[in-house]
């Protein structure tokens, strides 16, 4: 338990947190608009209707929390070099320790996920009715692609942090 309160764990689920739920709002926009502008059948532009929806700043808050994230899983793979050197000389394969990183990095993206719920359930509430989340496939699907994406580009500098990690440099 000590080992998830780090304060870059804290960090890096917090960052996730605010972007999954600033795009998680921008996926439930374009959903409503979608359902609006069917039910109307008015023929608006595709693009110029997520721009209305606020995509665009969803998805550069996301993509600002992307980069952010690059930042705090160097920090946090800088942090834990000495422990993933010590597990190379103990014969853990790359292989293996890119595995535990990945776990770790899911239940971090999970945790987030639950935040950014919380978030989006406290915001559905106080916005008297502007703010309306519905679970539609096209959402969850959104939702999963989304996590996917996003452990996949956070998964990037640790794995090249571990490739490069030679056990008698950092152990000595």
């Amino acid at each position: 338990m000590r080992r998830n309160l780090r304060p870059t764990t804290v960090l890096l689920m917090g960052g996730f947190s605010v972007s999954l739920t600033a795009v998680l709002i921008g996926i439930s926009s374009v959903d409503a608009v979608q359902d609006a502008l069917a039910q109307t059948g008015s023929e608006a532009p595709i693009y110029t209707t997520m721009q209305n929806t606020g995509l665009s700043l969803a998805l550069s808050l996301y993509l600002f929390s992307v980069v952010n994230g690059f930042a705090v899983t160097n920090y946090w793979i800088v942090t834990r070099q000495r422990e993933m050197a010590i597990r190379k000389a103990f014969g853990w394969s790359n292989r293996q320790l890119v595995g535990l990183v990945a776990r770790e990095l899911a239940w971090q993206l999970g945790g987030s996920l639950g935040i950014s719920a919380l978030l989006l359930a406290v915001l559905a509430r106080e916005s008297g009715g502007v703010f309306a989340l519905r679970l539609t496939p096209f959402f969850l699907l959104g939702t999963g692609v989304l996590l996917l994406l996003t452990l996949f580009l956070a998964m990037l500098a640790p794995v090249a942090r571990i490739l490069k990690i030679r056990p008698a440099e950092v152990v000595a």
